[in-house]
C-alpha cells in the first residue's frame, strides 16, 4: 500500500489553493470548481469542491510541508492571512518547526530539517 494523495475540502477551492500557491506549491492540474491538484514528489496534495469530496470541510488533519527557509515560509504564510499557533519550535536533530491555520482553519506545520536549519538561529 501506498499513499496516493491527500486533500481537503473547500466551498471555494480556488480561494483556498491561492493560500498555498502564495506559499510556494504549484498547481499540477485544476477542474474549475471542482478539483485543484498541487505537483509533489510521491503523494499529491489537492483541495476538492464539496461535490468531489467524500468529506465535509473539517479540521481534523495536519498538512506538513517541507521547506528550504523557515523564517521566509513563516513571513509568506503570515502575509498570506494564515494564523500562527505558538511560536517556532527547536526540535534539535529533526529541525525547526512552526503551526498555523490556512484561511479556512486548516492546522499546517512548515518544517526545516535540521540539515538545513543548521546555519538559521532558532527562536
Amino acid at each position: 500500500m501506498k499513499l496516493k494523495q491527500v486533500y481537503l475540502t473547500a466551498v471555494e477551492p480556488e480561494g483556498l489553493a491561492k493560500f498555498y500557491e502564495a506559499l510556494g506549491l504549484t498547481v499540477r492540474f485544476a477542474d474549475r470548481g471542482k478539483w485543484i491538484q498541487f505537483v509533489g514528489e510521491k503523494a499529491a496534495f489537492c483541495i476538492a469542491s464539496p461535490a468531489e469530496s467524500v468529506s465535509e470541510q473539517s479540521h481534523n488533519a495536519v498538512l506538513v510541508f517541507e521547506v528550504d527557509d523557515l523564517e521566509m515560509a513563516v513571513e509568506r504564510a503570515r502575509a498570506e492571512g494564515a494564523e500562527m499557533l505558538g511560536e517556532v519550535r527547536d526540535m534539535g536533530a529533526h529541525g525547526r518547526v512552526a503551526h498555523f491555520r490556512d484561511p479556512l482553519h486548516n492546522t499546517i506545520q512548515l518544517i526545516q530539517v535540521a540539515s538545513r536549519a543548521a546555519d538559521q538561529p532558532s527562536e
